[in-house]
C-alpha cells in the first residue's frame, strides 16, 4: 500500500467488554443488587422483591429481583434492552405513567447482572398485554477473550403469559413476600451465583436496601416497597425476611435538625433539643469561606437536609434504647445506620453514609473538640440533591460517589456549616443539665487539673501530719506550675494560629512590595547599561528609593506579624494604648478590606505599663473574631469599632463592638466556655485564652456586654499594671 493511502475501519469490540462493565464499574453484589431495584423504580414499579435461594455459595444458588413495573414489549427488549449505553433514558428523563426522575441514564446499569452470576434469564410483560418476553444468556459468553461483541447471540423470544401472570412463577415470588400477585412487570432471575453470601452479606444488604429509598422525600417511599426474601438458608437468616423498612428506634432522636439551603447559600434551620425547636437563619456565605465564591450563587445548588444526632455514653445509650431494646442492641442498630448518606432524587448515592465513610470529616473535627463536636458515629442525617438543580454535583463513572471539585467542596462545606448549629444548641443543652460551679466560671479552661480543694482537705484533717503536708504542698507547687507552663505553650500556638490566619493577608502585602522591588530592579539594571547621564542617575535615585521604601514596607510587615511567631512574653513597657492596638491591628487591614468593614480606635490617650504581645493577643482575638460576624452584616452596616476608657483609677477597660449579628440569647453564657464556638471550623479557645490571660496577668475579666453597634460588645478590663 502507498505510504499516503487512507482506509477506514469500524471499532470492533471483544465480548468481554460487557463482562468488563458489569464486574468492574460495578464495585460489589450489593450495588449491584441496587442497580437493579433502580431499575426497577425507573420502570414506575410500586413494589419490588429481592429473593436469595440457597445454597448461596459460589456456582450454586439463585437471586431474584421482580417488580410490577411497566413491562417491556419485545421492541423495547430488542431496541432498547439489547442497546449498550442506550441513550433512552437520557433522553426520557421521566418515568412514562408517575412521572419520576429517573435514576439510569448511562445505559448500562442493566449489566450489574453480570456482577452476581453466570446465568440470567430476564421476563418481562407490558401492562395490558397477552404475551410475555423473555431473554436468556450465559455471562460466560462474555468472558471469552478470543470472542467478539457481535459473535454472540443473545436468545429471546415472546410467548403466553407463563411467568409473568397471577398464577404464574412470579405469582410465587409475590406469595413468598407476602405480597398480591401482578399481571405485569420485569423477573430478573440469576443463577450460579459468583460468589458465595454469608449471613453478613445478606444483613448488609438488608441494610442497604432500607437506606436506598429515603423515607424523607416526597413521592418515593410512599409509592415504592421493597421485600426481601431468603429461602433455602440457615434458620437463623429467617429475621431477615420481610418488608424492607427503616428501625422506627432510629426515629427518635434526642437533636433533631431539618434544614433548607438556597441557591444563594441562605439556610433555613430548624433545631430540636428536648422537644424544644430553635429556628434560625443563615447567609453560609457571609463569612467567605474558601467554598463559596463571593458574590455568587453557591456551587453546588440548593439542597436539603435532615439530620438525627444520639449522645453514647453508657447512661444516654440506656436511655435512648427504650424498653424494646438492650443498649446493646441499640448501638449496633446505630452503628448500622449511623453516617450522613446522600439522595439524588429520593434514591440514594454509595458510598456516603457507609459504615467507615466519614465523606464530612466529623470524627476530625470532634479529635479537636470532642466537648462540642459529634462524631459521625452518633449521627444518621441525610442530605438531598436532584438532577435538575445539582448538575454540578455528578457521579463517578463506578457509581461510587461523586466527582470531586467545586460543588462537591461546597456541598460538604455547607452540610457542616449547617450541622454546627445543632453542635452548638446541643452543646448549651448539656451544660444546662449539670450545675456549673459559680467560682469556676470564666477560669474552667485549667481549673478542673488543681488540687487546691483536696489540699485544704488535707490540711484540715491531717493539720499534725508534717510530711503529708509537705507532700501535698509540693505536689500543688508542681502542678500549679505545670499549668502555668501549659498556658504559656498554649498562648503561643493560639499566637501561631492567629498567624496563619493571617498567612494570606501578609503574603498579599508581601508580594506587592516584592513585585515593585523587582520592578525597580530591571529599571536600575537597564540603567547601568546605558551611559552616565544627568537624567540617567536621577532614575537610578528614584529607583533605588523606591526600593529603599518596599524593603521598609516589608520589615514593617514582618514587624507587625513579629510577636505572633510563638515567642514567650516580653517585659512589660509604658505605652499609649490606643497607638499600640492601631499598630496591633494593622496585620488585619487587608481582612477588613477584603470583609469591606471600617475598623476606627476611640479614646483618650491613655498611658499604660503592659506587654504590647499581650495587648496584640487580646486585641487581635477580638477584632477578628468581629471581622469575621460583621461580614454576615449588609455591606453598608460592616463596622467594627475599638474604645479605650478608664473605668476607675489603676484600671483599663478595652471594647470592641461589631454590627454584627450578635450571640444569641441562648448562647450568651456559653460563649467563654472552653471548646464551645459558633463558628464551623473554630476551635472555641479563643475567648477562654484571652480571659485566662486577663485574669492571670492582670486580674483582669473579659465580658460580653449590651450591644453598643447592633452585634457584640465585648469588654476586656485590665486591674493590674494599667
Amino acid at each position: 500500500m502507498p505510504d499516503d493511502a487512507r482506509s477506514t475501519g469500524a471499532l470492533r469490540p471483544r465480548a468481554r467488554l460487557l463482562h468488563t462493565i458489569g464486574t468492574e464499574l460495578i464495585s460489589s453484589e450489593r450495588v449491584a443488587v441496587m442497580e437493579l431495584v433502580k431499575n426497577a423504580y425507573d420502570a414506575d414499579a410500586d413494589r419490588v422483591v429481592v429473593r436469595l435461594i440457597g445454597p448461596l455459595r459460589e456456582g450454586t444458588g439463585c437471586l431474584q429481583v421482580l417488580d410490577d413495573g411497566h413491562g417491556m414489549t419485545a421492541d423495547t427488549v430488542r431496541g432498547t434492552w439489547l442497546e449498550v449505553a442506550t441513550p433512552h433514558r437520557a433522553r426520557q428523563r421521566r418515568s412514562e405513567r408517575r412521572g419520576r426522575r429517573v435514576l439510569g441514564e448511562k445505559g448500562i446499569g442493566r449489566f450489574a447482572a453480570a456482577r452476581l452470576a453466570d446465568h440470567m434469564l430476564l421476563v418481562s410483560r407490558r401492562a395490558g398485554e397477552d404475551v410475555e418476553v423473555a431473554l436468556e444468556l450465559d455471562w460466560n459468553d462474555f468472558r471469552d477473550p478470543d470472542k467478539y461483541l457481535d459473535e454472540i447471540r443473545v436468545g429471546w423470544w415472546s410467548r403466553r403469559p407463563q411467568a409473568i401472570s397471577t398464577a404464574g412463577h412470579a405469582a410465587n415470588i409475590w406469595s413468598a413476600a407476602g405480597e398480591v400477585p401482578s399481571d405485569h412487570g420485569t423477573l430478573i432471575e440469576l443463577s450460579q451465583l459468583t460468589s458465595t453470601w454469608t449471613q453478613q452479606d445478606a444483613y448488609d444488604l438488608r441494610r442497604d436496601l432500607s437506606r436506598l429509598v429515603s423515607m424523607r422525600v416526597p413521592g418515593t417511599h410512599q409509592d415504592f416497597a421493597i421485600a426481601l426474601v431468603l429461602e433455602e438458608a440457615p434458620a437463623e437468616w429467617g429475621e431477615l425476611t420481610g418488608p424492607v423498612t427503616s428501625p422506627a428506634e432510629l426515629e427518635r432522636a434526642p437533636y433533631k435538625l431539618i434544614a433548607t439551603v438556597d441557591s444563594a447559600g441562605i439556610a433555613d434551620i430548624l433545631v430540636t433539643v428536648a422537644e424544644v425547636e430553635h429556628a434560625v437563619k443563615r447567609d453560609l456565605g457571609a463569612a467567605a469561606p474558601a467554598w463559596f465564591p463571593s458574590g455568587g450563587s453557591i456551587p453546588c445548588g440548593p439542597f436539603s437536609m435532615e439530620v438525627r444526632v444520639w449522645d453514647r455514653d453508657r447512661e444516654a445509650m440506656t436511655r435512648q434504647a427504650g424498653t424494646d431494646l438492650t443498649p446493646r442492641e441499640f448501638g449496633r442498630l446505630l452503628d448500622d445506620a449511623s453516617g450522613v448518606s446522600v439522595y439524588r432524587d429520593g434514591f440514594r448515592v454509595l458510598p456516603f453514609g457507609e459504615p467507615g465513610d466519614d465523606w464530612l470529616g466529623l470524627d476530625k473535627r470532634r479529635i479537636n473538640n470532642p466537648s462540642l463536636r459529634v462524631s459521625n458515629n452518633q449521627v444518621v442525617g441525610e442530605v438531598f440533591i436532584t438532577h435538575e438543580e445539582n448538575p454540578g454535583l455528578r457521579d463517578q463513572t463506578n457509581r461510587e460517589g461523586l466527582i470531586e471539585g467545586p460543588a462537591y467542596d461546597a456541598l460538604v462545606g455547607a452540610v457542616v456549616d449547617v450541622i454546627n448549629e445543632l453542635e452548638q444548641r446541643r452543646f448549651a443543652f448539656r451544660r444546662s443539665q449539670t450545675k456549673p460551679d459559680p467560682e469556676k466560671q470564666g477560669t474552667r479552661l485549667f481549673e478542673d487539673l488543681r488540687i487546691t480543694d483536696l489540699a485544704a482537705a488535707v490540711r484540715e484533717r491531717h493539720g499534725e501530719d508534717s510530711e503529708l503536708l509537705a507532700l501535698v504542698a509540693r505536689r500543688e507547687s508542681q502542678i500549679d506550675e505545670n499549668i502555668s507552663k501549659v498556658k504559656e505553650v498554649l498562648a503561643r500556638y493560639t499566637r501561631l494560629a492567629t498567624l496563619g490566619r493571617l498567612v494570606d493577608d501578609v503574603i498579599h502585602q508581601g508580594q506587592h512590595a516584592v513585585g515593585l522591588i523587582r520592578n525597580r530592579i530591571r529599571t536600575v539594571d537597564r540603567a547601568l547599561t546605558q551611559p552616565s547621564t544627568q537624567e540617567r542617575d536621577a532614575n537610578l535615585g528614584v529607583a533605588v528609593r523606591s526600593i529603599s521604601t518596599q524593603a521598609d514596607a516589608l520589615a514593617t510587615i514582618f514587624r507587625r506579624i513579629a510577636p505572633f511567631g510563638g515567642r514567650r512574653r516580653g517585659r512589660p513597657k509604658e505605652l499609649v494604648l490606643e497607638e499600640a492596638i492601631r499598630e496591633s491591628l494593622s496585620v488585619l487591614e487587608h481582612r477588613a478590606q477584603k470583609v469591606g468593614a471600617t475598623i476606627t480606635v476611640e479614646g483618650p490617650g491613655s498611658r499604660v505599663t503592659i506587654d504590647p504581645v499581650e495587648i496584640q493577643d487580646v486585641v487581635v482575638n477580638l477584632v477578628d473574631n468581629a471581622l469575621y460576624w460583621v461580614a454576615q452584616a449588609p455591606k453598608e452596616r460592616r463596622a467594627v469599632r475599638v474604645t479605650v476608657f478608664k473605668p476607675q483609677e489603676g484600671q483599663v477597660a478595652i471594647t470592641v463592638s461589631d454590627t454584627g449579628p450578635g450571640v444569641p440569647e441562648a448562647l450568651r453564657d456559653l460563649i467563654f466556655e472552653p471548646y464551645f464556638t459558633t463558628k464551623p471550623e473554630g476551635t472555641g479557645l479563643g475567648l477562654a485564652i484571652v480571659g485566662e490571660l486577663l485574669q492571670d496577668y492582670y486580674d483582669g475579666d473579659l465580658a460580653l456586654l449590651d450591644s453598643e453597634l447592633g452585634g457584640a460588645t465585648f469588654r476586656a478590663t485590665f486591674r493590674r499594671r494599667a
